[in-house]
């Protein structure tokens, strides 16, 4: 998932902004010392708990793991001073650490102590990590076993610095995704910060919160029951009197208000009730589980504690976020002193702040954006093969309008996909199939493929009962129209212009496709929690439209196993469609024990197969991924196309110079 390529990690108003935002950075800069690297959304927690790509480009700058990967895609040691000791039956890991690691702006050394601390976070029921690196939510079979059991059975300290892990059965990915992926937390920063929550959480009566949750939900049976919308305002007061008294926040209606005025009172309630069923599991827990159900919610998610080659110094919600150079960084002293990441959501605005030297570098080039500054000498690019895709997400659902796999597969042979993703994406994307991107070894290029054909589509519609009984070219089942709204992420033209095709090819084949562009972080990343209701909206959406970056393992387990599904119970997990099938499910555990890469690959690609047939994501193209740069940012040797060809080419931060030519 996205943090696991953490370091690949109006044209006037963009430059006025990024000016304005940053004090005059281009006029400012300090013998190369200064680097602007602009943020593409707004930052959620700065931490392991983030979940989105852009708080995840600001976070790998702040944090260090036990490994990362260099730029042959290899995991290396980073805080691990050297490579694991691994036993014979690969179940006990010993790491050693690195000596001159510190945390900032605090100053303490990073020990075992930190280690054990955040994976035992990672390990708790109540982690609240990015769910791809809690290692909770993760269960292996051992041989002989009957029931599952969690992949890590134990971390303990043998002394200040060396951790030894246990595994309940061989797990491939501990090395190639958990090790590098799971930033390590300072254990005093994250208790100190935990105390100060709790203060007021204290103060508050557990019975009564837990009474108030059981009666919202005997409102919500009643209400299923008798076929009525569930009136959850009465709550309300009590909702909020409990989120005011824990400092939580609470929903206003500003964020629930549709065009017309009107505030959507239900969304909202889910909203405030979701946060009443934190704070429950907060108060409801004990020692490190207590602390790991209220990590996102602590300080140290909008002021991080790291051991990352920068700390922060001022983070302005909305704006930027400004660090300097940790100068006891365990792999030297950074050459950039200072680091201001803008956010500037606009993919061209910010392409034109890159042009006008208003911006160092931005981490992410659509077409349009690349269409802005080619040519010009003083902006180079690195391009290489993405770890991820973009696809069109079906809420599998009974009841929802994709649940059936024959109107997926209707909808697919509708669309010229070759065609339609060269013209989106000015031929700077490959068409694909299935979720396992071209650039993997995992990769599987005989999957089927979906060629246009109306006629299929026809076929595959009117045996489901989907008909177009009156004439006016939507289909119809019973009272229902093969009719939906999709939601699209603001400021992305190519996803933007990809959707507005598809509903084009849809129609003629009876589906009434409409689309909407919407704010990620306000809109869109609540939606993708369960219920998976939009801000706005009253009811589950059908489909979505949306990226994820994946990891260089191709393991699939958060997205498409059938535990990892979206529940009240899991909201939050990532395999927010509910894709459950028992073949995949099989072929996903026996690809976590593994080893030997090229059987690996064999498993995943017939779990490619599967992922082809059923057709969970109508998958849209991955990227020939592109990030811009001013020509005066290099790393130890000159930064140029022959040697940007890797995900991770920028991997030794602390080697980065933004030194401008002699004058």
């Amino acid at each position: 998932m996205s943090p696991l390529k953490r370091r690949a990690g109006a044209a006037l108003a963009a430059t006025v902004f990024a000016t304005a935002a940053l004090g005059g950075v281009a006029g400012a800069q300090d013998e190369g010392q200064r680097l602007v690297y602009a943020i593409d959304g707004e930052i959620t927690q700065l931490n392991n708990a983030n979940s989105d790509v852009p708080t995840a480009a600001a976070t790998v700058w702040l944090y260090s793991a036990l490994y990362t990967y260099d730029d042959t895609l290899t995991p290396v040691p980073d805080l691990a001073a050297e490579p694991a000791e691994i036993s014979e039956d690969g179940l006990t890991w010993t790491i050693k650490l690195v000596k001159n690691a510190t945390f900032q702006p605090t100053g303490d050394k990073l020990t075992a102590d930190d280690v054990v601390f955040t994976y035992k976070m990672s390990n708790s029921p109540n982690c609240r990590f990015n769910p791809s690196i809690c290692l909770a939510f993760v269960t292996v079979t051992p041989e002989g076993a009957t029931e599952p059991v969690p992949v890590l059975q134990s971390v303990e300290k043998v002394d200040d610095y060396t951790v030894r892990f246990v595994l309940a059965d061989k797990y491939a990915p501990f090395l190639t995704t958990i090790l590098p992926a799971t930033l390590i937390d300072s254990r005093k920063a994250v208790t100190d910060a935990f105390g100060k929550f709790s203060k007021d959480v204290e103060k508050i009566d557990a019975a009564k919160v837990a009474d108030l949750l059981t009666r919202i939900q005997a409102e919500r049976d009643a209400a299923a029951t008798e076929e009525r919308d569930a009136d959850l305002a009465q709550f309300r007061v009590e909702v909020e009197e409990f989120l005011a008294a824990a400092d939580l926040t609470i929903p206003a209606d500003a964020d629930f208000t549709a065009e017309d005025g009107t505030v959507d009172v239900a969304a909202l309630m889910d909203t405030a009730i979701a946060s009443l069923d934190e704070l429950n599991l907060i108060l409801s827990s004990e020692k490190i589980d207590k602390i790991a159900a209220a990590y996102p919610l602590l300080r140290t998610a909008k002021k991080p504690v790291g051991s990352g080659p920068f700390y922060v110094t001022e983070f302005r919600p909305g704006q930027d976020i400004t660090a300097v150079a940790n100068p006891k960084y365990h792999r030297g002293e950074p050459q950039i002193k200072t680091l201001i990441m803008p956010i500037i959501k606009d993919d061209v605005a910010a392409s034109a702040a890159l042009k006008a030297g208003d911006i160092d570098w931005k981490y992410s080039l659509t077409s349009d954006g690349l269409a802005q500054i080619e040519g010009d000498p003083n902006v180079k690019t690195a391009e290489y093969a993405d770890f991820g895709y973009f696809a069109l997400m079906f809420n599998l659902r009974e009841g929802q309008l994709f649940a059936e796999k024959e109107v997926r597969q209707a909808l697919a042979y509708c669309v010229d996909k070759p065609a339609t993703v060269e013209a989106a994406t000015d031929a700077r994307g490959v068409a694909i199939y299935a979720d396992i991107p071209p650039a993997s070894w995992a990769y599987n290029p005989e999957v089927p493929k979906y060629e246009v054909d109306p006629a299929k589509a026809a076929e595959l519609l009117d045996a489901a009962g989907w008909t177009d009984e009156d004439g006016d070219g939507i289909r119809a089942k019973g009272d229902r129209l093969l009719q939906t709204e999709i939601l699209v992420r603001a400021g992305k033209p190519d996803r933007i212009k990809f959707m507005q095709l598809l509903a084009d090819q849809a129609k003629e084949c009876g589906f009434d496709i409409s689309i909407k562009e919407a704010d990620f972080a306000t809109v869109l990343l609540p939606g993708l929690e369960y219920p998976h209701i939009f801000p706005g909206t009253d009811k589950p959406w059908d489909a979505y439209f949306g990226g994820w970056g994946t990891g260089y393992d191709p393991d699939p387990y958060s997205l498409w196993h059938s535990s990892q599904c979206t529940t009240a119970e899991l909201p939050d997990t990532y395999n927010f469609v509910c894709f459950q099938n028992e073949r995949a499910d099989e072929l996903i555990e026996a690809g976590l024990k593994e080893l030997d890469q090229a059987k690996r690959a064999e498993i995943y690609q017939e779990f490619e197969g599967i992922m082809a047939e059923e057709l969970p994501y109508l998958w849209a193209w991955s990227d020939i991924a592109r990030q811009g740069l001013r020509a005066t940012v290099n790393g130890a040797e000159p930064w140029t196309a022959e040697n940007m060809t890797s995900p991770a080419w920028s991997w030794e931060v602390e080697k980065i110079t933004n030194v401008p030519a002699a004058q």
